[in-house]
């Protein structure tokens, strides 16, 4: 003889385990959306179009800063947010400010521009509000905008005469 099962369906177990993987399944989809839609990539900036399209001036700019000869040699007391930059080849009478972006790789609110200004030794000068850790892209600049040097520096080393030269 057979023995039949005289449960109802909604107490066995099997039609439960079948109805919750597509549940769970529609469950995180919605999580999902919800993490998209809510979170911000900072990763990607709002003007990366212009950025593209303004790359050959940045190579122009970049290429005018290596024919100038124009280097630089940053030096950080972390101490006290001291920031100084001594410059070679740069005509200093016609420069008496310099910008200079620190771009954090990962994090927006961590990009800061400063503004360094000529100091009686013929150094640039800026005071910083904070103090930076890891990894920044550096874009070195006049008001102008006539040369630009790009480079990174890592300020959990050492920074004492960290040289910036334009790219190759």
């Amino acid at each position: 003889m057979t023995q039949t099962d005289s449960k109802p369906w909604h107490r066995q177990f099997w039609p439960w385990f079948l109805i919750a993987i597509p549940a769970s399944s529609v469950v995180m989809g919605v999580v999902m959306i919800n993490l998209a839609i809510s979170g911000r990539d900072s990763l990607v900036r709002e003007d990366w179009y212009k950025d593209g399209m303004a790359i050959n001036q940045r190579l122009d700019k970049q290429l005018k800063a290596r024919e100038l000869g124009i280097k630089a040699q940053l030096t950080l007391d972390k101490h006290s947010g001291d920031l100084f930059l001594d410059t070679e080849n740069l005509d200093i009478s016609q420069e008496n400010e310099l910008s200079l972006q620190l771009i954090h790789p990962t994090l927006e609110a961590k990009d800061r521009t400063l503004k360094l200004y000529l100091a009686p030794n013929n150094r640039f000068y800026s005071k910083l509000d904070f103090t930076p850790e890891g990894l920044y892209y550096i874009v070195l600049t006049t008001p102008s905008r006539l040369w630009e040097i790009e480079s990174s520096i890592n300020f959990n080393n050492e920074v004492s005469g960290q040289a910036l030269t334009p790219n190759s």
